[in-house]
């Protein structure tokens, strides 16, 4: 598939969406590695890897699951042909996968995601980088707390970011009422993707919903061209293990 006519809409805005990204066949395969690694793997995992909320049910639920490539499947995954196109057509270079994530909202819990940038945590310089988050079991929407991205805020550079208490997103960045009033909620139904460069500003408010999780598959790409700073990495990483320990 070609995949360029998505490149200048992510040039200019900083995120892309692109609909029925995975067919019907494909999307079941993965829907059930996912199901799987949930009921078999996960259990196994450390605190540092796999998140939890808890609804008002009480329930204690997968949030964010890191580092997916601990199981076969996933990380073969990382050179899926038809995502490392897409990745390698957006950034305009040869790219390489990050290990796949799996992110969750499950219904009431009250655990946004703050508005942050993901250069903030890789620190890649220059900034050659594209997060693609898959929507899996069902609708992303308003109600069950979908992205919002803040258009063009990628020209902007990185922003500074402070400590958010949230494990797993550590650090929030500078975000305002000019912001909040330019940001672009983007609903995606199973099989769709939506794309964001590493310095575009992005956050996803609580999922509302009694009955809906908001579950989505991430896969990050990051060119060949692109180093880590190791300062802003240890910058981040300070404030997460801070967040595991006292945050929420």
């Amino acid at each position: 598939m070609d995949y360029h006519r998505y490149k200048p809409p992510y040039d200019r805005d900083g995120y892309v969406v692109i609909r029925r990204f995975l067919t019907r066949e494909e999307l079941s395969e993965l829907r059930f590695h996912i199901h799987r690694f949930i009921r078999e793997v996960v259990p196994a995992l450390p605190e540092t890897q796999v998140f939890h909320a808890v609804g008002e049910n009480g329930h204690r639920q997968v949030r964010l699951v890191l580092r997916m490539n601990c199981d076969a499947f996933f990380e073969g995954y990382r050179s899926h042909p038809k995502w490392l196109s897409l990745a390698q057509t957006l950034l305009g270079e040869t790219a390489d996968a990050h290990p796949p994530i799996y992110f969750d909202k499950p219904p009431t819990t009250d655990v946004p995601t703050p508005p942050h940038q993901d250069n903030c945590s890789l620190g890649l310089d220059p900034p050659s980088g594209v997060e693609m988050l898959l929507a899996t079991d069902g609708r992303m929407d308003e109600e069950n707390g979908c992205l919002r991205y803040v258009p063009g805020s990628h020209r902007g550079g990185l922003r500074p970011h402070t400590y958010s208490g949230v494990r797993g997103f550590a650090l929030a960045a500078e975000f305002g009422p000019a912001d909040e009033a330019r940001e672009v909620a983007v609903a995606l139904d199973p099989g769709d993707l939506v794309c964001h460069h590493p310095l575009t500003v992005h956050r996803a408010l609580s999922n509302r919903s009694r009955h809906r999780s908001r579950t989505a598959f991430g896969m990050w790409f990051q060119g060949r061209s692109a180093r880590q700073d190791p300062e802003i990495s240890e910058f981040y990483n300070t404030h997460a293990r801070k967040a595991q320990l006292t945050g929420r």
